[in-house]
């Protein structure tokens, strides 16, 4: 019984490796992961090029050569956040049936946030005015 025990616990360290290994950030294989931190343009920085070397590939989108800008999206989370990026990406690819796909999702989810929101609101108010009284 111990022997089988052993095995079993064994087996089990091998599964749970596997799925910690295969669930780190990496992206796809020989394709670096962008920073989201890192806002990149078309026009080329003196400075930029003197104080850090960009990696090959990670600055650049594909075939286009053109590399997304997320400046505008600093300071932005949530839905408002993904949006942003979503459509700085379309800009770079405007050819991208999944990105575009994406970012309509992501409007709508943004656009029902909205309805919900202002329906509970719109309940919070009716519900506590005063009566009549």
């Amino acid at each position: 019984m111990k022997p089988l025990r052993v095995l079993l616990v064994a087996f089990a360290v091998v599964i749970v490796a596997g799925t910690i290994a295969s669930a780190t950030a990496g992206g796809v294989h020989g394709k670096p992961t962008p920073s989201p931190s890192v806002a990149v343009s078309d026009a080329p920085s003196a400075e930029h090029a003197e104080t850090e070397a960009p990696e090959a590939g990670a600055t650049t989108s594909g075939a286009t050569g053109r590399a997304p800008n997320f400046s505008a999206c600093n300071g932005l989370t949530g839905l408002n956040n993904a949006i942003c990026r979503h459509d700085a990406l379309a800009k770079v690819k405007p050819d991208n049936p999944g990105l575009a796909k994406s970012l309509a999702h992501l409007q709508a989810n943004l656009a029902a946030q909205a309805d919900r929101e202002a329906t509970s609101t719109r309940g919070k108010s009716e519900s506590h005015s005063p009566s009549g009284s």
